[in-house]
């Protein structure tokens, strides 16, 4: 059976067509946001790298030191509960496209955990609420906790 990308639909109207192009998959204004508070707030980290060898994801932000990532998922592509609706398009299409997306996160997510990584993931329209307090908080702590650790 062709990959759910191999089997996309044309789009519904140029005018969606355009909307979808201009769509980013990295570096949106809420990411940099994101981390512009978390450079602030003193944290120094890795922005869309390859986390681990083992895993093929790239995180949107990554504390090596302290072994956690961070991704940032975007409310429609992740398939929020709060705010992802099925557009009226190719619906069968798009809701097994955000199941896809949903299953190969969480595949990511329990692989990098399998690894020793604390995997933070984080809905976009949390990060004002939420986001750069909470992750800085968490990175410090466990960097404290892994640098406290005796000699073996």
């Amino acid at each position: 059976m062709k990959s759910i990308r191999a089997r996309a639909p044309s789009a519904s109207s140029p005018v969606v067509r355009r909307v979808m192009q201009a769509n980013r998959s990295f570096d949106t204004a809420l990411e940099a946001q994101l981390r512009s508070k978390l450079h602030r707030l003193g944290l120094r980290f890795r922005k869309h790298v390859n986390v681990d060898p083992g895993v093929k994801c790239k995180a949107d932000v990554v504390f090596r030191r302290a072994q956690t990532c961070v991704f940032v998922d975007g409310c429609y592509w992740h398939g929020c509960p709060k705010h992802f609706h099925t557009p009226k398009a190719n619906r069968a299409w798009w809701n097994e496209k955000i199941e896809d997306n949903r299953k190969r996160d969480q595949r990511k997510t329990a692989a990098l955990r399998k690894l020793g990584w604390t995997v933070i993931r984080i809905w976009k329209h949390e990060i004002a609420a939420k986001g750069a307090n909470q992750i800085a908080h968490f990175v410090a702590d466990t960097v404290l906790i892994r640098t406290r650790q005796p000699a073996r």
